[in-house]
């Protein structure tokens, strides 16, 4: 049986597809970029961190070859959508690792974790499965007809999901980021808390933008600018680490440390607040109010620096003694 090609291909140059072939230039430049940045960035390639970015990064770049081995009908179409799909796969469930890799660093709730951890595994297995099995059975299988039918609808429903998934990651980032900006006062500091709130609301509006996309049936644009978009969110991901580690380099601190300047990090104003979160820190019922690191630091208004041996886990920076 003949494969029935995608929706949308190339027909002659026009201004859509000038934007597609541009958006996927681009999407490409974001990746290779972005890689060589982590290669040379981390120190250790071990961390499930480097691991996600490496990934997700990657992902970017067979989503768009294939991409473009589908729209400009290069080869035939099992093997574009082959080469898609996988970068579909490793840019989407990539990114939602990405994210998940460092929430720990704020959010101190073993249970959260846990949870949000089972739901990428679940949504990736359901979602990257069933889509992928539903577009090759489109084009390839004896119900051709009840395939695309069913394409239609759990397009839009993997869609929603895996945006649901992101809203859900990046709302916890936000949520915690605002409690700790009351009650961390250096400037330095705040100033790298609220770009880390500002990321994750630009990971938002980046993921509602695309599913407006696919709801108004802008299936090619939305194909185009779902590389795009995730690679200018990793982009963004990516910088805010770099800050978190010049903080680290700066201070001569590890990771955690880094976060709060010990000596102006509790001021009048905000002591019965820093105080009552370190309290709840201690008490079993109350353990994600507070992650232990900054508890830690606000029970001690000053740290003697010169006088502890770092042992840094942080992935950028080599152990040494201070």
């Amino acid at each position: 049986m003949a494969a029935v090609r995608g929706d949308q291909y190339f027909d002659g140059w026009n201004g859509e597809s000038i934007v597609v072939v541009t958006v996927a230039s681009v999407s490409l430049y974001n990746a290779f970029e972005l890689l060589l940045m982590i290669a040379s960035r981390f120190r250790e390639w071990r961390s499930l961190l480097f691991i996600s970015l490496v990934i997700a990064s990657f992902g970017t770049i067979p989503y768009f070859v294939g991409f473009m081995m589908e729209y400009f009908m290069w080869t035939p179409y099992w093997a574009a959508m082959l080469v898609s799909s996988s970068g579909w796969v490793m840019l989407i469930t990539g990114q939602a690792v990405v994210l998940y890799s460092r929430l720990g660093l704020i959010l101190n709730n073993p249970t959260i974790l846990k949870a949000v951890k089972w739901m990428i595994i679940i949504d990736a297995i359901v979602f990257h499965t069933s889509t992928t099995v539903v577009q090759f059975g489109k084009s390839y299988g004896s119900e051709q007809a009840t395939c695309s039918d069913a394409l239609f609808y759990i397009e839009k429903i993997q869609m929603t999901c895996f945006c649901i998934q992101e809203f859900i990651i990046s709302g916890l980032y936000m949520w915690k980021t605002v409690e700790l900006l009351r009650i961390v006062s250096k400037k330095g500091t705040r100033k790298v808390m609220i770009e880390l709130f500002t990321i994750n609301v630009i990971i938002i509006l980046g993921d509602i933008a695309l599913l407006a996309l696919e709801y108004i049936g802008e299936r090619l644009m939305e194909r185009s600018f779902k590389g795009f978009v995730y690679s200018v969110k990793l982009k963004l991901e990516f910088a805010i680490l770099s800050k978190l580690v010049d903080l680290v380099q700066s201070s001569q601190r590890n990771l955690s440390e880094s976060l709060a300047d010990v000596n102006t990090f509790v001021d009048v104003s905000r002591t019965r607040t820093a105080s009552t979160l370190v309290a709840s820190t201690e008490s079993p019922t109350a353990t994600d109010s507070v992650p232990g690191w900054m508890a830690k630091l606000e029970r001690r208004h000053v740290l003697h620096v010169e006088d502890v041996t770092r042992t840094s886990s942080d992935p950028f920076i080599t152990r040494k003694e201070v």
